[in-house]
């Protein structure tokens, strides 16, 4: 029997010990994170209360929220007892929150001026992964943000970048100009032998387009390295 089922729910809990009460009453930054989080699972297991659980799948991960609102659906699954529809939940509020982060950080014309507008906008989706992700930033002439994305998805040491996809994106979009970026999850931010390739094919490819790719960054545990600010850009 499924371990959620006639769990203990959050309204058979004393008044006191309500996390939806307490956030009506204290408002939402007076609560802990696990109080925040019990909120979001709703309900506890036959061992656990809502709030036990959230200690539960934040103890797993260290303490570190940036740790687990990097754990996929399949990672949260299971977890003290986690099933699938607590899984999504958790995987889902936190998704909600990097685009939230990422939308408010570039600032309110979401124009990139430079590599730390880059940053700014894609380091809450990418720096607390623990495997490598390849993202897109479409702009316009004006540099103005016109879309960005993840368009390929990879393991710990690699990601697989398909140079098409990027370039057929920026034609749909009738995006002139882009900036690419991914992830190291060690932290290490020297690119790779393989990551000058790429970069070297899409420069290529965008002059074959008459598009341009103005930067490729390398992001990592809050910090970011630039191949445009470096002088790594090849020349096209």
């Amino acid at each position: 029997m499924n371990q959620e089922y006639n769990a203990r729910s959050i309204r058979s809990w004393s008044e006191e010990e309500r996390p939806r009460e307490r956030a009506m009453a204290q408002g939402i930054r007076g609560m802990t994170s696990a109080e925040c989080l019990a909120l979001i699972l709703r309900s506890g297991t036959r061992e656990n209360s809502a709030v036990d659980l959230a200690r539960v799948l934040l103890e797993e991960y260290g303490g570190q929220l940036q740790r687990l609102a990097s754990a996929d659906v399949l990672a949260l699954q299971g977890m003290g007892g986690v099933g699938l529809a607590k899984a999504a939940a958790v995987a889902a509020a936190f998704e909600l929150g990097r685009r939230a982060a990422g939308n408010e950080s570039v600032g309110r014309d979401r124009f990139i001026r430079g590599s730390d507008d880059v940053f700014q906008l894609l380091n809450p989706s990418m720096s607390a992964l623990d495997h490598e992700q390849f993202w897109v930033v479409y702009l316009n002439r004006a540099n103005k943000i016109i879309h960005y994305e993840c368009v390929g998805r990879g393991g710990w040491t690699a990601t697989a970048a398909d140079v098409r996809v990027v370039y057929q994106r920026a034609l749909a979009l009738r995006s002139p100009a882009l900036v690419v970026a991914h992830n190291h999850p060690s932290g290490r931010l020297e690119p790779s032998e393989e990551d000058r390739r790429l970069t070297q094919r899409l420069v290529e490819g965008a002059k074959i387009l008459e598009l341009t790719c103005l930067d490729h960054l390398i992001i990592g545990q809050n910090q970011y390295v630039s191949f445009a600010d470096r002088g790594w850009m090849p020349g096209p």
